[in-house]
């Protein structure tokens, strides 16, 4: 598309305009609450700019220039942080702002917004990390992009982007507009007039300087050796749970050359109440099969969008596909696997989804094992549980053993300064009479340890500033500490009375008879 010359547009040379006619009555907006741009506050602060307070007859004018000269004058300005939109108005783009955003690369410091009526195609310009100018469709109408070297043309469907140089052309029904690096004419006195900024630097900033500083202080501290990874020896009185994932996930994961006609199971539901170690199972799966692990709770893939919690979903399968063989855990799994049939549409269309994907799995023979963990299976949908989606069902009790209690109750003391005539068994015993689950057990052994620091005069040391690590040399756990602590444990576990409800009868006297409580 040839470009007319400056002298035919509606102002012969419009850096000969008067600014006073162009700047009189400007613009008075509502100023914006700046904030750091992400995928809420932009599109709720971003409205429609006002041009209230600018002449009919100025407005008129500015339009006249051709988008592309006006766009070209704010090039010359960008930065790296910087973005550009182009629409009939900000209201109108405001939802597809929200798929645009989680495509940059970069935090966005300002944003310009250029007016124009006769635009149906959205478009966002922005430079990368490169510090190249790209474009991005905003609109569901692909874009053409026609390449002004080759001539060659391609469209830009919404929210891919791609760079452009002098030369090139964008269009889409009769709209075109040529890229140009700069205007043809200078126009820096009347951006203001024909664009609206939306500056977020200071915020922005402070966001960066934070983090900043967050990551420095993380590299000055002095490194730690990596954590131990759990294994089956780190999970304690659940032998038939960690027998059915040996033989059904590791083993087929290790050995598959053995179970190429078996049928898997790559859904397991773990059940129980709360402590019994579900998530402390499934983690130390992962590991004993070098899998990729993928922890989460169920509500965090729930989105307040229509749509978005389906989509959560598969991207999440996806990720696990291209990682396998990979373990996912999910907690509070009835939270989004209950039944269906209710009032919640929506959520009926998660659980739709996650049949779909699990199926997928199972067919494709996909390295994937979904860990799911509830403490109420009766709410789970029927559809879900039955084979070939999460079929495999595995109990997590509460220890009912004494071998059992022992297992748990060494495995969280190991490693610990114990006395060498600590009772162990004897406290194994009370544990089990008090019903104590495996993450009882961990915070009553925690509780003995704080007891030993108490005991031997360590926090008062710590209180008056005279604690060197030496004293730690001759604490250790003995019978006393375990013995309160557990007394304590089982004394919170009670019930608290309350007070009864009625009358309550004193000795009468003469004249006076019972009063109500």
């Amino acid at each position: 598309m040839r470009i007319p010359s400056v002298q035919n547009y509606y102002c012969t040379n419009y850096t000969n305009v008067n600014p006073k006619s162009l700047n009189k009555g400007l613009m008075h907006s509502v100023p914006l609450k700046t904030g750091v741009m992400h995928q809420d506050t932009f599109v709720k602060s971003a409205n429609t700019p006002s041009f209230t307070g600018v002449e009919k007859n100025a407005l008129v004018l500015l339009k006249q220039i051709p988008l592309g000269e006006r766009i070209a004058s704010l090039f010359t300005i960008m930065k790296q942080g910087d973005i550009l939109i182009t629409a009939p108005t900000m209201k109108g783009v405001d939802s597809s702002l929200k798929g645009a955003v989680k495509k940059l690369e970069q935090v966005v410091k300002k944003c310009y917004f250029v007016p124009e009526d006769n635009l149906q195609t959205p478009v966002m310009f922005y430079k990368n990390t490169t510090g190249e100018m790209e474009v991005m469709n905003l609109s569901k109408t692909p874009v053409i992009l026609k390449d002004g070297h080759s001539g060659k043309s391609a469209p830009i469907m919404q929210h891919d982007s791609f760079f452009v140089v002098e030369g090139d052309e964008l269009s889409a029904g009769d709209w075109k507009m040529p890229i140009r690096s700069v205007p043809k004419a200078n126009l820096s006195l009347f951006r203001k007039n024909f664009s609206k900024l939306y500056d977020f630097t200071d915020d922005v900033t402070k966001t960066i300087q934070a983090q900043n500083s967050k990551t420095i202080g993380t590299l000055l501290r002095p490194l730690k050796p990596a954590a131990k990874k759990l294994s089956f020896t780190d999970v304690g009185g659940q032998d038939k749970a960690l027998e059915v994932l040996q033989k059904e996930v590791i083993f087929p994961i290790r050995y598959p050359e053995a179970f190429r006609t078996t049928k898997l199971n790559h859904g397991f539901i773990m059940y129980g109440p709360p402590g019994t170690g579900k998530s402390l199972t499934a983690e130390a799966l992962a590991n004993e099969t070098n899998a990729n692990f993928i922890k989460l709770n169920g509500l965090e893939m729930e989105s307040k969008w229509v749509g978005e919690s389906e989509e959560n979903w598969r991207v999440l399968f996806d990720t696990a596909r291209e990682n396998q063989p990979t373990v996912i855990f999910i907690d509070e799994f009835d939270a989004v696997a209950k039944k269906r049939g209710g009032a919640d549409v929506y959520g009926d269309k998660v659980v739709n989804q996650l049949l779909t994907l699990m199926s997928d799995v199972e067919k494709n023979g996909d390295d994937i094992y979904v860990i799911a963990a509830t403490n109420r299976p009766e709410m789970l949908d029927e559809a879900i549980s039955r084979s070939g989606r999460f079929g495999r069902k595995i109990e997590m009790k509460a220890p009912e053993t004494l071998k059992d209690m022992l297992s748990i109750f060494n495995i969280h003391t190991k490693g610990k300064p114990l006395d060498e005539a600590l009772n162990t068994e004897r406290f194994a015993k009370k544990l089990l009479d008090a019903k104590a689950t495996g993450a009882d057990v961990a915070y009553i052994v925690n509780k003995a340890n704080e007891n030993s620091l108490e005991r031997s005069g360590i926090y008062t040391k710590m209180a008056k500033g005279t604690f060197v690590p030496s004293d730690m040399d001759n604490v250790k756990l003995l019978n006393a500490d375990f013995e309160k602590a557990i007394d304590d444990f089982i004394a919170e576990q009670k019930p608290q009375g309350r007070k009864p409800i009625g009358f309550v009868h004193y000795p009468q006297s003469k004249g006076k008879s019972s009063i109500m409580a």
